[in-house]
């Protein structure tokens, strides 16, 4: 059986992106992953559960819990110690709240390949929507992500990624037997923009960030930790 690795907050987007993947034949392994800015990141298992009641370990591995908490600090760390007038002038007009999801995105990835890697795994599945409103979560970044993991023979997959209809998703969940409440971990630092928010300018800076600051530094700690089992909780 062909396996994919989830990356799986518990939420209703993870939630039915897990599905998809399922049904198109894949054993999925789920992983929720922790920065040390959230809460409950436990939260996600009572949804994974739910999953793997219905489906059997066959088709389901909850892996559990992964902390990207240093991974994470190496990202953050040089950039916060620029100046407003630095980051403007390398970078342009960066929403912190944008960097901050960027970083910890990355950090995410950063572990999900050395996951794969370590596993022989192909696939990663991420349940990111343009309809959020982060701007990591736009065509032009997810354009990049896509690129990154293919550098390491890793497709990544974007199932929801044109999804907007809020109202529809509960529905396929409701056609797949499950009833669309979750319980989900918090996230302190994680803010979307409003509709009138995202512009051409704020996607421009954040991929200024991603080319310039954190794209090699995401391959440099590919090679950096991929031999050392990153720590969690597991089930």
């Amino acid at each position: 059986m062909k396996e994919a690795l989830a990356l799986f907050s518990g939420g209703k987007d993870s939630f039915l992106a897990t599905l998809l993947m399922i049904e198109k034949g894949y054993k999925v392994n789920l992983v929720t992953y922790e920065n040390g800015c959230g809460l409950k990141a436990t939260n996600a298992l009572h949804t994974a559960k739910r999953i793997l009641k219905k489906y059997g370990k066959e088709k389901v591995n909850i892996i559990g819990i992964k902390n990207t908490e240093s991974i994470w600090r190496e990202f953050i760390y040089p950039y916060y110690n620029l100046k407003t007038s630095d980051i403007l002038e390398l970078y342009g007009e960066v929403p912190i709240s944008q960097f901050n999801c960027l970083s910890c995105r990355m950090a995410m990835y950063v572990v999900s390949i050395i996951i794969c890697l370590k596993n022989n795994i192909d696939t990663v599945v991420d349940g990111a929507r343009k309809s959020q409103l982060f701007a990591i979560e736009q065509n032009e970044l997810l354009e990049r992500f896509e690129k990154l993991f293919k550098e390491y023979n890793i497709k990544m997959m974007y199932p929801l990624k044109d999804f907007e209809d809020d109202y529809e998703l509960k529905n396929q969940l409701l056609i797949r037997g499950f009833v669309p409440k979750t319980i989900e971990p918090q996230c302190l630092l994680g803010l979307p923009l409003k509709k009138d928010e995202i512009d051409n300018e704020i996607i421009s800076s954040i991929l200024n960030v991603y080319e310039k600051l954190l794209k090699d530094k995401s391959k440099n700690l590919i090679q950096k930790y991929r031999n050392i089992e990153i720590s969690g909780e597991y089930i």
